[in-house]
């Protein structure tokens, strides 16, 4: 993952190996099957150095079939194990699409979440914030990701979550229902959250990642070909657009999920519509 090197004496240098792309396969769709995966998520555990990649499975293409989260567990360069998350399940609720809630003034969306103290083998039951958090019935809909949050270096723990901002009469998908991304964080490990500042820029789709403490980088969709950058000073609470000289230019279909700069998971364009992830060799001298 990090790319080690000693410190070589004054009068020559020696030139690190270079470092290479790993990619291995994680969750194959087969729709004959009833089984596609989409909505990615990569999160890795320092202490037990565990890689945990999570998946949307639906029984279709269509976003509105979506029937539970499949997880794979595993170790880099080694082998993974793969499960389904059976308490990631909010009784009486179905998957709506986000257009129909837009369209229909119809904000039907949870914020929930689930915990497990055990590297992911056994889950607590569902804990409902969504009553909790009082912005959430102003907004049209919403979501989380997709993808991970970050524990913070300060212990803060934060989600990137766009939020559409408008809510109003039917239809109200209208050109002033736009998207902005924010953060939800927590200073209480999960008993309470509070969501940040929303994005002064339109951006949907958003990742973020800590480049040193209490500043937080976050990339984000947005409708205009180009990716947003901002960076947060404020531990996620309140982002600044970045002007790069070079714009990232938004080319991917989905949305990819990041874990640090040298490993990311992403659905591939191809027709078998699979989910991998890549991840760069780490190098030593």
């Amino acid at each position: 993952m990090v790319i080690l090197h000693a410190r070589t004496p004054t009068m020559f240098t020696v030139p690190l190996p270079k470092a290479q792309l790993q990619k291995q396969t994680l969750f194959t769709s087969n729709e004959t099957a009833g089984n596609v995966y989409r909505i990615p998520a990569l999160l890795y555990e320092r202490e037990s150095k565990t890689l945990f990649a999570f998946a949307e499975q639906r029984k279709t293409s269509d976003n509105a079939s979506g029937e539970k989260l499949v997880i794979r567990t595993g170790k880099i360069k080694e082998g993974s194990s793969k499960k389904t998350v059976e308490k990631a399940l909010i009784k009486g609720y179905h998957a709506i699409t986000e257009m129909y809630q837009k369209e229909n003034c119809d904000n039907r969306t949870r914020l929930c979440f689930i915990t497990s103290e055990d590297l992911g083998e056994t889950w607590s039951d569902v804990t409902d914030l969504t009553d909790k958090l009082n912005e959430i019935k102003n907004w049209s809909t919403f979501a989380v990701g997709p993808g991970h949050g970050i524990p913070a270096e300060s212990g803060r723990l934060i989600i990137p979550v766009y939020a559409y901002t408008s809510f109003c009469c039917k239809p109200c998908f209208l050109p002033n229902s736009k998207s902005y991304a924010l953060s939800l964080y927590s200073g209480s490990h999960g008993k309470n959250w509070k969501f940040g500042e929303l994005f002064n820029t339109v951006s949907v789709e958003c990742e973020i990642v800590e480049i040193s403490k209490d500043h937080i980088y976050c990339n984000a969709r947005n409708v205009g070909g180009y990716r947003v950058e901002a960076v947060s000073d404020h531990n996620g609470v309140k982002f600044n657009n970045l002007q790069p000289g070079n714009k990232l230019v938004f080319f991917m279909q989905c949305h990819r999920s990041f874990s640090s700069a040298d490993i990311c998971c992403h659905p591939s364009e191809s027709a078998g519509n699979i989910l991998s992830a890549v991840y760069r060799e780490s190098a030593a001298v």
